[in-house]
């Protein structure tokens, strides 16, 4: 009976797993169709440590519970049917409500809080870029405030003048995709998966407060750089590391140094006498 149920509910949760990575691909949302398999593996290794534990729960949800998983699924699948847009809301909450939907109609509400690992991980996988949407036209001016002072502090010639970024020979506007807004979302994400999976003695504040500022920081940098292309007239590399690859390779960048970071932090688990852990 149990096999039969777990059959079932994996069928559906691949199915809408693989309806939401499709629909970010086809919109072209290639940034994150890869940081949404980071984060669907993740839940994915999460739940395959509680077998045991969905064994017990298996039956214990309740009419209500399945009803209202039920229809979030309807609701999902009506979305995803007519969203046309990449910059949708619904693309970075669907992968929630669908860790939710499942939950409810596997364990009902009593059981849900065993799973709470697995819905923060799908919680921070996207809803936070659209709580802090408002807050994208001042992280762009905040962003052309910081590379102007990366240029100055490099001895370029540089003035700003709003959003825009002037060299003597040429200048860029940064509009809001290029504020690192969704690079700082991220990284919040994948600071929050590293804390749930690999937990540190060390302070979690800390760990999420690098991860977004290595999101901010590196963009900026970035930013400086296609100033500084645009003024060299190197329009071929401005359009690569815009558009083009480059900006996916940025993105691996802040990664790999935030990877660093955390693992330092978990060597300094290491160093912690057994007294002082307990």
């Amino acid at each position: 009976m149990f096999k039969k149920q777990l059959f079932g509910l994996t069928i559906i949760a691949t199915g809408l797993v693989t309806l939401n990575m499709t629909l970010l691909w086809k919109l072209g949302d290639i940034a994150h169709f890869y940081m949404s398999l980071v984060f669907w593996l993740a839940v994915g290794s999460l739940l395959w440590d509680k077998q045991h534990i969905l064994k017990e729960d298996e039956g214990k949800s309740d009419l209500l519970a399945r009803v209202l998983g039920t229809l979030l699924i309807a609701f999902i699948l009506f979305k995803s049917a007519i969203v046309s847009s990449k910059f949708d809301h619904f693309l970075r909450i669907a992968p929630f409500l669908s860790g939710l939907s499942l939950g409810l109609i596997a364990v009902g509400f009593r059981n849900l809080k065993k799973y709470w690992r697995e819905l923060v991980i799908l919680f921070f996988h996207g809803i936070p870029s659209v709580i802090t949407s408002p807050l994208l036209g001042i992280l762009t001016s905040f962003t052309a405030k910081f590379a102007h002072v990366i240029l100055w502090y490099f001895g370029f010639n540089v003035i700003r003048e709003g959003n825009y970024i002037a060299l003597e020979t040429g200048r860029v506007f940064v509009d809001e995709g290029c504020s690192g807004f969704e690079a700082m979302n991220y990284l919040l994400g994948l600071s929050v998966v590293c804390l749930l999976m690999f937990s540190t003695k060390q302070n979690k504040a800390l760990v999420i407060g690098v991860a977004v500022a290595c999101g901010f920081i590196i963009n900026a940098f970035r930013v400086a750089a296609m100033a500084l292309l645009v003024a060299s007239h190197r329009l071929d590399l401005f359009k690569y590391w815009h558009e083009g690859e480059g900006s996916l390779v940025v993105g691996m960048v802040s990664v790999i140094l935030f990877g660093i970071f955390y693992q330092f932090m978990l060597k300094q688990d290491s160093k912690i006498p057994e007294s002082s852990r307990k």
